[in-house]
């Protein structure tokens, strides 16, 4: 992001659309806005036809802009942890990148054979064996190329210059990236939505472990992340603190866990440590829901 533009991030769900402004003022970076605007009906990323998704999409914004205008001229978005297929796939350290990537898409195609993966956007980061005793492998994230579509034509139209689509909990974690609630070079993460529990592990910035644990229930989380701990520490990760991201996450869970666990749960606020615009500081998504913001700010903050 160059220092002198402003950057919208947007969270879009299935059932909201969230938005995070981060500009410049008197040479700092500065949070400038927090919104959000549910849909008239809730979004079925795998049914809906894509007519639909954007319409949802396009009134939402134009409910957020008559609300207040979009100042920023270029928008970067964080997806659903759903809409992503995740996988650890082994690397072929002979193969050069676009080989590599065709190994990935090869290798997913057995995994899932019900999708088409020409039809899919894969990312990936190569992560250190020795972290886990292992050879080295790679965190694999996919994202299917109608979602991809569906926002850059939505920018299109709202003159918005899309620079980041990222996944929702990646997004989260930037702000521990960021260094701006943590020193440490390795952080534990936890992504609560309804549907999904994610974990995230990262060493410098980079993950190194991720699953997708689905979930019906709330009442099933203490139980699941207080085993995912002790695997975990069978891998030699040992952590005093675990951040827990989401909107289904809460204080009430973060203190649970403390309690049960005898490790920090913290609750992520993404804001506090930003310089934050004044008229701001009394809003309810401020003070009060700040932390369902995360993957808002994390995208909206991301360079």
């Amino acid at each position: 992001m160059n220092y002198y533009d402003s950057h919208a991030g947007f969270t879009f769900t299935n059932v909201k659309l969230q938005v995070t402004e981060i500009t410049v003022k008197q040479n700092h970076y500065c949070v400038s806005r927090i919104d959000e605007v549910y849909f008239n009906e809730e979004v079925d990323f795998t049914k809906d036809k894509e007519t639909k998704i954007t319409s949802l999409l396009q009134a939402a914004f134009e409910e957020l802009s008559i609300i207040n205008s979009i100042v920023s001229s270029s928008a970067s978005f964080s997806l659903p942890q759903e809409l992503f297929v995740t996988a650890r796939l082994p690397i072929e350290e002979s193969l050069l990148n676009l080989d590599l990537l065709e190994e990935f898409r090869w290798n997913l195609a057995i995994m899932y054979p019900y999708l088409n993966w020409n039809d899919y956007v894969i990312e990936h980061n190569e992560v250190d064996g020795r972290h886990f005793d292992s050879n080295d492998f790679a965190l694999v994230f996919a994202l299917n190329r109608k979602y991809i579509k569906i926002i850059n034509d939505f920018c299109a139209r709202n003159n918005l210059k899309l620079k980041f689509i990222d996944h929702c909990h990646l997004a989260s974690n930037n702000i521990l990236n960021m260094n701006l609630l943590s020193k440490a070079n390795n952080h534990f993460s936890i992504y609560i939505s309804q549907k999904i529990l994610s974990v995230l592990v990262s060493i410098a910035g980079k993950p190194v472990y991720y699953e997708d644990i689905p979930i019906t229930s709330v009442h099933e989380v203490r139980g699941l992340i207080k085993d995912k701990l002790s695997e975990l520490n069978q891998k030699h990760f040992n952590f005093s603190e675990v951040f827990l991201f989401g909107d289904s996450a809460s204080i009430t869970i973060a203190n649970a866990l403390t309690e049960t666990t005898g490790i920090i749960f913290n609750l992520v606020n993404p804001f506090s440590q930003l310089k934050t615009d004044i008229s701001l500081l009394t809003s309810h998504y401020y003070t009060g829901t700040n932390h369902f913001f995360s993957p808002t700010l994390g995208v909206a903050a991301r360079i």
